[in-house]
């Protein structure tokens, strides 16, 4: 997927997002509930991805999410 209008940050977290709503088989309530779930092993395993999502807006995000979406 193309994210070449997000900010660094924002392409940061949209991989994150879109490889793991590819893993909730495109799901994106179960893929978003997942993530809020797992925000601590984030913060271990993935701190890239931790510390790109707490330096997004609330607009940022939904962004991200649209971009992700779109294509539906």
């Amino acid at each position: 997927m193309n994210f070449k209008n997000l900010t660094s940050e924002e392409r940061i977290v949209a991989n994150f997002i879109n490889e793991s709503f590819e893993e909730h088989n495109q799901n994106m309530i179960s893929t978003i509930v997942w993530i809020n779930n797992h925000v601590n092993h984030l913060a271990s395993q993935r701190p890239d991805v931790h510390r790109a999502m707490n330096n997004l807006t609330s607009k940022q995000f939904n962004r991200v999410i649209a971009e992700i979406l779109l294509p539906f």
